[in-house]
């Protein structure tokens, strides 16, 4: 297993698909899967279109239209970003799993692999995963 560390500045998507890629890559698998997971509960990993960056922003604003800060939350143990945050962590998914075939991440030619913070700023952690012969 590998580990990508990211320092983030707060409610922003961040792309990791060359450091995943180079993991695979380097892993010597030809044939398998690459499980790509971040252990936090106010993060997710998403696959998006990376051809047009106005897409990302879309994507930001959606979720954070769908789960709002000031969004009345019963979940009283944290700040309301951290509410905010595990909800939009539950929508997003923390794990994301690709095929690698030939050696290669097998992703289309518009898709990228995203961290996305829903908190921050955090030292954060994802975890790439490479199982195959």
């Amino acid at each position: 297993m590998k580990e990508i560390q990211i320092r983030t500045e707060g409610h922003k998507l961040y792309n990791i698909t060359d450091q995943v890629r180079e993991i695979t890559e380097s892993s010597g698998v030809k044939e398998g899967i690459c499980l790509v997971y971040t252990p936090h509960s106010t993060a997710g990993v998403l696959i998006a279109c990376g051809i047009d960056p106005n897409a990302l922003m879309d994507v930001d604003r959606f979720v954070r239209k769908l789960v709002p800060i000031d969004t009345p939350f019963e979940h009283i143990c944290d700040p309301a970003t951290d509410a905010a945050g595990h909800l939009k962590s539950i929508l997003t998914n923390a794990q994301q799993t690709f095929p690698i075939s030939n050696g290669k991440l097998m992703l289309g030619s518009s898709q990228e692999i995203y961290f996305f913070e829903f908190d921050g700023p955090r030292n954060r952690k994802v975890y790439v995963q490479i199982v195959g012969e």
